[in-house]
């Protein structure tokens, strides 16, 4: 199913697609915590009120259809979804058809390389949280496999759910209402008035937002920030009308009110020669400072910055986890990387946060605390100090 490609956890599968149940989780530091599985769905969200996109459990995984996704329309020809999230390529699965695929994951970062067997067309597909900005990059590769000038057009299309998970069956329209979405030179903003949740009803200070710039700097051309306005009457987003029929979209500097949102990022068409190569950076995130999502953009405008830093996360995730294991077999080291990093994922997501754990508000009890502080006091001892006055804080006398 799966085989490790070093001594730091670092595994590739074959078509992850046709296994169901799989995630993948990437986090950073500063609150951002997504769950990605191979064709991209999953979720992302700071804390149980601020969900930037649908919260999901694991049935959701291969229910769900509004993932993050990047479509590439190519002239002549057909549309092609470079997360292998599209009805043609569901239809596809398990036949002589379907795309290849193989994907590599390693500590907070998840990889994807897939090649079209209908179009001449591959892509590789990359997500990871940066060291010091709170924001999911997606970073997209695509590459003219054919021997003749292709002409594409490129198109990212992420659904924004904007606010707490207890919306998800309790007040989910009314609180669609609420959402104001402007469209800007860097992508699509979406800044809800209110906040419906158990705290009660309360002003929003949060921007939910997905950005993009090609790896040359080129801003997005239109948007489609609304589900109207991407998936259109009687499609879907696994089968959108605003790709089957290249509908222009929205200009810059538009405003919709009450409508359910997407990150819908529209760039000009690109005539690709053979081999050439040409990539895009996705930004998926939150923030009370819009004034930092320019900043965001701006800094990761190039994609080898985007490159650099994804090199820093590896090597930052790997020095973290400073355990090693040689027991003669390769797989059990690899294998216990993971189990030796799984008090970082419980830091950081708790008991709460990823498709299987979808109990709970994002709280830990007295013996998970504890737990986490007997594990970090060998991999990560300069934080444990602080986990064990915190934990004290909270003791009843």
């Amino acid at each position: 199913m799966y085989q490790f490609t070093d001594k730091n956890g670092t595994f590739k599968m074959e078509r992850p697609e046709n296994y169901n149940y799989l995630y993948f989780p990437v986090a950073g530091e500063h609150g951002i915590k997504s769950s990605l599985t191979p064709n991209w769905g999953g979720d992302s969200k700071l804390n149980q009120n601020a969900f930037i996109m649908e919260p999901v459990s694991s049935e959701n995984l291969h229910n769900n259809r509004s993932g993050r996704n990047f479509w590439v329309k190519l002239t002549g020809e057909g549309s092609w979804s470079v997360v292998g999230a599209s009805a043609e390529a569901e239809c596809a699965k398990f036949s002589d058809m379907q795309d290849e695929s193989e994907l590599t994951a390693g500590l907070m970062w998840q990889s994807s390389e897939r090649k079209s067997r209908k179009y001449p067309v591959s892509a590789k597909v990359t997500s990871f949280v940066p060291m010091k900005e709170n924001v999911e990059i997606m970073m997209v590769e695509i590459v003219n496999e054919g021997e003749q000038p292709m002409e594409i057009w490129p198109v990212a299309a992420i659904p924004v759910y904007g606010r707490s998970a207890d919306n998800i069956r309790d007040h989910r329209h009314v609180t669609s209402l609420l959402h104001r979405i402007n469209t800007t030179k860097d992508g699509v903003y979406i800044r809800p008035t209110l906040s419906f949740d158990e705290r009660g009803h309360q002003r929003n200070n949060l921007t939910y937002y997905v950005c993009g710039v090609s790896g040359n700097g080129e801003k997005p051309i239109a948007y489609y920030p609304t589900v109207d306005s991407f998936i259109g009457e009687g499609g879907t987003f696994t089968n959108p009308r605003a790709i089957a029929d290249e509908l222009p979209g929205m200009p810059c500097n538009s405003y919709i009110e009450g409508k359910e949102a997407v990150g819908g990022i529209s760039f000009a068409k690109k005539l690709l020669q053979p081999k050439e190569s040409v990539s895009y950076t996705i930004f998926i995130g939150a923030t009370e400072n819009e004034d930092e999502i320019s900043d965001i953009v701006d800094t990761y405008s190039s994609i080898s910055t985007v490159r650099e830093e994804l090199e820093r996360v590896k090597k930052y995730w790997t020095e973290q986890v400073n355990v090693h294991f040689h027991t003669g077999s390769d797989a059990f080291d690899n294998y216990m990387r993971w189990v030796s990093f799984q008090p970082f994922l419980r830091r950081i997501y708790g008991c709460s946060f990823l498709p299987h754990h979808d109990y709970g508000k994002g709280g830990r009890g007295w013996r998970d605390l504890w737990q986490d502080c007997l594990s970090l006091l060998i991999l990560d001892p300069k934080e444990v100090r602080s986990m064990i006055l915190n934990s004290f804080e909270g003791v009843r006398f």
